[in-house]
């Protein structure tokens, strides 16, 4: 049904997977957890709780109208704070302080949810808060409405996990194959998508028969597809994974829906798969926590809102001080200054390093063009460099600064370890401001 196709650039960075053998488990429930209110894309949710609410796990904290995802309690508690506040990502939105009980109970009013038509399934899906979680956030009951004229003919499941060091995902194939089976069935008869594909790099084996063999046992084959694909950073990228696996190309600027696609990543498709078998919503996150400064390397179950600081006391402690701490993978993740900050809906794990934080000095670019022939999407990274850096809007627009999908390959194999992947970030930035600048007139004309 689906087979190999060939996809530009990529690196081979070192795997560092030491954790893929540790089964997910559940750690101690902090004290308290903050609930930022913007964890997906889109606008912050609006606060449904006051200070003095009672409120369990799985009770609704915030909603929203148009692309947005609900937020529901992680714990059982009171809540002790309702305040806008400016996040260690520097953007400000609504956050919700619960105090635990304790009890960690679930709220009496959840229940099953039940669906007859197709836009009853993806109202469901909304109501579960369930976002992108292998990193986007972005809300996948928005994800499934195809516009007007245009039509899903394969879903993609992301099952790549090619950042180092994580294997969140890898565990949720291993553990739970048959509610990924489940899931995607459910989603691709639900949405009358006719096939799905599994992507999943060659170096999971175990994980490639954990789905197949649920597959056979299910007799979904003729829906179903599981897809070796040759492991290369960043094979997981949206766009390279359709074309990998289908052969069709998104075009410049397009989204997956344009070439026919629901790319959703595997953990997604699980949780909601949880979501209409128990009707609890997204109130947990699985993370790894890796690096050379923990004391018990793992993957954990974690109540979202729970501080990274909690999350590390909670699981040992650090064997000595880390010079980073990365909040996703090495190649694509935020480093953070503060580890008072929450767990989000989109955070798969926690990188402490400290001889692996070591970056040599920048030097002036040689023109090799290493950062080129490693682009996933052919761009000119050694431009979009310098252009990022002059804030030259107009040379950026050239450049197509938009397309580029912030992978950190073209860094990677940077020989003069231009901080190729931070500039572009911000190029992108000011190319936002500046699109927003010139259309605002127009706008209110």
């Amino acid at each position: 049904m689906f087979s190999l196709h060939k996809t530009l650039g990529g690196v081979h960075p070192p795997q560092c997977k030491d954790t893929r053998d540790c089964p997910c488990t559940w750690i101690e429930p902090p004290s308290k957890v903050r609930i930022p209110l913007n964890m997906h894309i889109g606008a912050p949710c609006t606060p449904c709780v006051e200070v003095g609410d009672h409120v369990y796990i799985g009770t609704l904290i915030g909603t929203g109208e148009g692309l947005y995802a609900p937020i529901h309690a992680s714990v059982s508690g009171t809540v002790t704070s309702v305040a806008t506040e400016k996040l260690p990502t520097g953007a400000t939105a609504p956050v919700v302080e619960i105090t635990s009980d304790g009890k960690m109970e679930n709220d009496p009013a959840l229940e099953v949810p039940t669906y007859s038509t197709k836009d009853e399934f993806i109202a469901c899906v909304r109501n579960s808060g369930v976002v992108g979680l292998g990193g986007a956030s972005f809300p996948t009951w928005f994800k499934m409405q195809a516009p007007a004229g245009k039509k899903f003919e394969f879903v993609v499941v992301n099952a790549m996990e090619c950042e180092p060091y994580i294997t969140s995902d890898y565990r949720q194939m291993i553990e739970h194959a048959e509610r990924v089976i489940d899931g995607v069935v459910r989603i691709s008869r639900a949405l009358e998508i006719p096939a799905v594909v599994i992507g999943v790099e060659d170096n999971k084996p175990e994980a490639v028969d954990s789905l197949n063999k649920a597959i056979a046992e299910k007799g979904v084959s003729d829906l179903v597809e599981v897809l070796m694909v040759p492991t290369k950073y960043p094979a997981g990228g949206e766009k390279v994974l359709i074309e990998a696996t289908t052969g069709r190309a998104v075009p410049a600027g397009g989204l997956p829906i344009d070439a026919g696609c629901l790319v959703l990543n595997v953990t997604t498709v699980s949780r909601v798969e949880e979501y209409f078998r128990y009707g609890v919503p997204l109130v947990r996150r699985t993370i790894t926590l890796a690096g050379d400064c923990v004391a018990n390397p793992g993957n954990y179950r974690v109540p979202l809102g729970m501080s990274v600081r909690d999350v590390i006391e909670a699981t040992g402690g650090l064997v000595k001080d880390p010079k980073k701490i990365i909040m996703g993978g090495p190649m694509m993740g935020r480093t953070i200054t503060n580890i008072d900050c929450p767990i989000l809906k989109a955070n798969n794990a926690i990188l402490c390093l400290d001889k692996e934080a070591e970056l040599p000095e920048e030097s002036p670019c040689i023109r090799c063009g290493r950062c080129v022939r490693v682009c996933p999407l052919g761009l000119m990274p050694y431009a979009l460099d310098p252009a990022s850096r002059r804030h030259d809007a107009v040379e950026l627009d050239e450049l197509a600064v938009m397309n580029c999908m912030e992978c950190g390959s073209c860094a990677f194999t940077c020989p003069a370890h231009r901080r190729i992947t931070a500039s572009i970030r911000e190029g992108k930035a000011v190319y936002r401001g500046e699109v927003a600048r010139l259309t605002q007139p127009a706008k209110e004309a």
